[in-house]
């Protein structure tokens, strides 16, 4: 006998799309692929490239199903979801359409396989599609295995390939496949489709529930689902935001913001009893510490940007909550505590003494309130030039204008007395050169004819000693030489 409870399937599996149209969020790939389909111009490969449960296997799914789809003769860029085609494949017992899970599979042995079965013809569909999850997981032999196949393979055959991390495929795969890099899902889209779907399920859930439902889905709405799924078997069909965090292990906001007014008034007894509450309750120190992590960082937004709702993902009361905290910090203040909180999760990690690595933290957050940067420092001045004592120093600095005037007039008679001495100083260098240089030259004509005296009775001197001359002298006793001619 088989129970109700066997026939439970998990929201996000329930609510999985079968249409393009139904895809949340990711609008510039599904217009892209109806497109192709239109056109005729559907690729041999494609990669579709994002984070965990924002619709990559089930995009690769529709579009099996667009292709197959028995509701026209060719491909349809909208799957009827009725055929039985469009039935097989939802359900997954379309044997044309093959899903390998990468991670398991990714030896060059299941690759060969692969590419064997290649040749074989559809049985059912117009095509035979491989859906390859995980991709990056295969190894370097299984993609090379799988180049020449996927480059050109039979008319008959498409890969759509599914990965979190493109960078570990090799350049020769990317290059023979067309990419579509899908977006982390926006928060109010999550929101929508949570509330939605809680509609559908008959489930009362109050708008904070929601909200925190969406914030642990963290852009995938798989995990979104994940979640909704759990708080509905714990509390039936009424959901209360207690309930959600009492689930998720989380730490209600109103404790950040009793903290975080805790720090900003010094109170550093409030605080601690903050801190020694959450430890007493059970609460996680390093989920306690990445909830205050992420209110800092939300205050830091609100601090510094004018919209700060298209950043934050919090509800419109809770933004205002934020705004009126940011207007308590500087923002230098916000960078020195949130530095303080990101240097603390490793050092959680290493240690057991878990309750004093929170308080000192706390203590240095509250010390962080007295950092002051230099365009206070500067502000401050300012105003205290600006301030009631600015009017004396006003006249003060008049008082001295006018001193610094009547010394100006004395110094402009000092310079002109100064410019004439200057002038007569000019002068008497200029004659005292004049001077000098008439007694030097005076003084070198002398010498030279002075020289010039010596050197003609050096001359006569001298011509005594010529044996003609000493002849002279002897035959005519008492004659002298008088002159001699060079």
């Amino acid at each position: 006998m088989k129970s109700d409870n066997q026939g439970y399937t998990v929201l996000a599996r329930k609510y999985r799309p079968q249409t393009f149209e139904e895809v949340v969020g990711q609008k510039h790939v599904t217009e892209t692929l109806q497109n192709a389909i239109r056109q005729k111009r559907v690729g041999q490969g494609y990669l579709f490239i994002g984070t965990r449960g924002v619709g990559k296997t089930t995009i690769a799914r529709i579009l099996a199903k667009a292709l197959n789809c028995l509701s026209g003769d060719e491909p349809v860029p909208v799957p009827c979801c009725a055929c039985e085609n469009c039935n097989s494949i939802s359900d997954g017992s379309f044997l044309d359409v093959i899903e390998i899970d990468g991670a398991s599979n990714r030896g060059i042995e299941e690759i060969r396989r692969l590419r064997d079965s290649v040749a074989i013809a559809p049985v059912s569909g117009r095509f035979k599609i491989y859906i390859i999850d995980e991709v990056h997981m295969l190894t370097r032999e299984a993609f090379n295995a799988l180049l020449k196949t996927l480059e050109e393979p039979p008319p008959h055959v498409k890969f759509f390939f599914a990965t979190t991390e493109p960078h570990k495929i090799p350049a020769t795969i990317l290059s023979r496949v067309q990419k579509f890099e899908l977006k982390r899902i926006n928060w109010n889209d999550l929101l929508s489709y949570v509330e939605k779907i809680a509609k559908n399920e008959k489930v009362k859930i109050d708008k904070a529930a929601i909200t925190v439902v969406a914030k642990a889905g963290s852009g995938s709405v798989r995990d979104a689902l994940s979640v909704l799924d759990q708080v509905i078997a714990l509390s039936g069909d009424k959901v209360s935001e207690d309930v959600v965090i009492g689930l998720l292990g989380w730490t209600d906001q109103e404790v950040f913001v009793n903290l975080n007014n805790a720090i900003v008034g010094q109170e550093v007894e409030k605080a601690l009893d903050v801190v020694r509450r959450v430890i007493e309750k059970g609460s996680d120190p390093e989920q306690f510490i990445l909830g205050m992590l992420q209110f800092l960082r939300n205050v830091m937004v609100a601090n510094s940007v004018t919209n700060p709702e298209t950043i934050i993902e919090e509800s419109p009361e809770f933004i205002d909550l934020l705004k009126k905290a940011a207007k308590n910090y500087s923002f230098e203040q916000l960078i020195y505590s949130i530095d303080i909180l990101m240097e603390l999760i490793p050092r959680l990690e290493a240690t057991e003494a878990k309750q004093t690595a929170l308080e000192l933290a706390v203590m240095k957050l509250i010390h962080a309130r007295k950092k002051v940067s230099i365009d206070d420092i500067f502000a401050r001045l300012e105003s205290l030039e600006n301030g009631p004592q600015a009017e004396g120093r006003e006249q003060r600095t008049e008082d001295r204008g006018q001193k610094t005037e009547d010394k100006g007039q004395k110094a402009e008679g000092r310079e002109q007395r100064a410019e004439e001495e200057k002038k007569e100083s000019i002068k008497e260098s200029i004659e005292k050169f004049k001077n000098d240089i008439k007694s030097e030259t005076e003084s070198k004509k002398e010498k030279k004819e002075k020289k010039q005296e010596v050197s003609k009775e050096e001359l006569i001197e001298k011509s005594k000693e010529d044996p003609g001359v000493k002849t002279a002298l002897e035959l005519f006793p008492g004659s002298e030489v008088v002159d001699v001619v060079e």
